[in-house]
């Protein structure tokens, strides 16, 4: 009777276990990347705007500066620059820490020059970012 007894706690416990396991959350991703967050609300994307053109040095330097704090936490980020000192526009683009720009096409003649930024990434500070590309401004 006893050895019955302890077969039947087992199997009561193990009925649980699985129990609880199965109802484990399952993994929603959602977003197409392989980044595994908690919440889906915490990535946040911002654009950035600017009519004056960049100093390329400073721009540089700021944006440096960032990915080296932020770059694990900015899933992407992209632009098009309106930068001094060239006629053609730079294209601005990146990953985390791997960031890229290239000269696109020319300004074409009668067109508005401007910046346009954007960052995608979890909890970004806005208000830092948005003032430090302000100084980078010529």
């Amino acid at each position: 009777d006893h050895d019955h007894d302890h077969d039947h706690d087992h199997d009561h416990d193990h009925d649980h276990v699985h129990g609880a396991h199965c109802s484990h959350p399952s993994h929603q991703e959602g977003h197409g990347h392989g980044h595994h967050h908690h919440h889906d609300d915490d990535v946040k994307s911002f654009v950035y705007r600017a009519e004056r053109p960049f100093d390329p040095a400073k721009l540089e330097d700021f944006l440096g500066a960032i990915v080296n704090i932020y770059g694990p936490r900015m899933l992407r980020y992209k632009g098009v620059l309106n930068m001094l000192g060239t006629d053609r526009k730079v294209i601005f683009q990146g990953v985390h820490q791997l960031m890229g720009s290239d000269l696109g096409p020319a300004w074409a003649e009668g067109e508005e020059r401007s910046s346009k930024m954007v960052f995608i990434g979890i909890d970004l500070p806005q208000d830092i970012l948005v003032q430090g590309l302000q100084q980078c401004l010529v």
